[in-house]
């Protein structure tokens, strides 16, 4: 009887010490398994990661998945705003604000030439971009509150102003002199919304295209013509008959226009821009398109390294 005991509490312990070395098996590998886990995915955290914040670059950069499949940029574009966005003599696309899309598209497809210009105006160019006929605006789009409702800005690209445009022989030398004068302004810009802030009673004549409000001008339907720096710098170029007056006001950095919850392609223009910047590619358009315009100077008006 003794003997049968003995033999069931060998039996017992040695029960005992299979399941402690079980136990402690266990908690070992739990241990490893939760350090593992640790070092393949750190924990979430509400604050931004370094890399979520560091600049994109070209070989990092991303489109959405219907632009790749595509295999272009479809862009809204200026045809009668040089030196910005227009058409050159062979009816070709040309500009600053191209050369910044065209280098885009290299970014994205490896050619310059994998985008489709859309021309729009100032009236129009918002609408194309909500209803999707543009993946994003390029258009000489000047950042207000007004237009933030509406779309997502990219970073600023190129900053001017406006100034006012008068016959030579004109008694007009200075903004305030517009009070209850005629004043040719493109509809929808941000010159029109200065002079209905600033000089409430001058009598604006809103048209839609460059080329009608310089016709307009020069059939002497206005007494003055209130518009982007750069272009009436150009415009007066060819135009020795007219001259800048006053100082230049209404200064609206210029930006990228995407469509609202659509980050992915708000981080691709962010991320190209910031590109150009690193590679100072903004002073070799510049000195493409605005080597000189008047007493402006056009390195003051993009970003650089």
């Amino acid at each position: 009887m003794k003997k049968a005991v003995d033999n069931k509490a060998a039996i017992t312990l040695l029960m005992v010490l299979v399941c402690i070395l079980a136990l402690a098996g266990c908690g070992n590998n739990t241990a490893s398994n939760t350090g593992n886990a640790t070092n393949a995915a750190p924990a979430a955290s509400s604050e931004p990661t370094a890399s979520s914040t560091a600049p994109a670059t070209s070989d990092t950069l991303t489109l959405p998945e219907a632009v790749k499949e595509r295999g272009k940029l479809v862009v809204g574009v200026k045809v009668d705003y040089p030196p910005l966005g227009y058409l050159d003599e062979s009816g070709k696309n040309a500009g600053y604000e191209i050369g910044v899309v065209r280098k885009m598209a290299e970014y994205a497809f490896g050619d310059p030439n994998a985008v489709e210009f859309i021309p729009v105006n100032a009236t129009n160019r918002i609408p194309y971009l909500t209803s999707k006929k543009i993946d994003f605006i390029a258009a000489t789009l000047g950042v207000t509150e007004e237009r933030k409702k509406q779309l997502d800005f990219t970073t600023t690209f190129f900053d001017g102003g406006a100034v006012t445009v008068v016959p030579q022989d004109s008694k007009i030398t200075a903004i305030a002199d517009l009070a209850g004068k005629k004043v040719i302004v493109i509809k929808g810009s941000t010159g029109s919304t200065y002079l209905e802030e600033n000089v409430p009673t001058a009598e604006q004549m809103k048209i839609e295209s460059n080329a009608d409000a310089f016709r307009a001008l020069k059939d002497g339907r206005a007494d003055a013509m209130f518009h982007d720096a750069v272009l009436m710098s150009e415009f007066i170029k060819t135009s020795p008959e007219y001259k800048i007056v006053g100082e230049q006001v209404a200064f609206a950095p210029m930006a990228m226009g995407a469509r609202k919850n659509e980050p992915e392609m708000l981080n691709f223009l962010n991320g190209s821009l910031e590109q150009m910047r690193q590679e100072d590619y903004f002073k070799v358009l510049i000195e493409e398109y605005l080597p000189k315009a008047g007493d402006l100077d056009p390195m003051e008006m993009i970003p650089r390294p």
